[in-house]
């Protein structure tokens, strides 16, 4: 899955119109919150095949961040 796919799937998981991409700060995102960390970590262990790391999404301050954990 490429970086742009998976932002769009990040932007459905958090319901929001924001425009993301990788410089996106997590804290500017309204919609960004306990809930939706655990949505990306379920959308990437049953999307994507992979397990990621609570505490390392929760050190995550930007989707760039969130990209690299994906390996993207």
């Amino acid at each position: 899955m490429e970086k742009e796919q998976i932002i769009d799937e990040i932007k459905d998981l958090l319901d929001t119109e924001a425009d993301l991409n990788e410089e996106t700060v997590l804290d500017d995102i309204e919609e960004w919150d306990s809930l939706a960390s655990i949505s990306v970590l379920a959308f990437f262990k049953q999307k994507m095949s992979l397990k990621i790391d609570a505490q390392a999404l929760k050190n995550c301050k930007t989707i760039g961040d969130i990209l690299k954990l994906a390996g993207k």
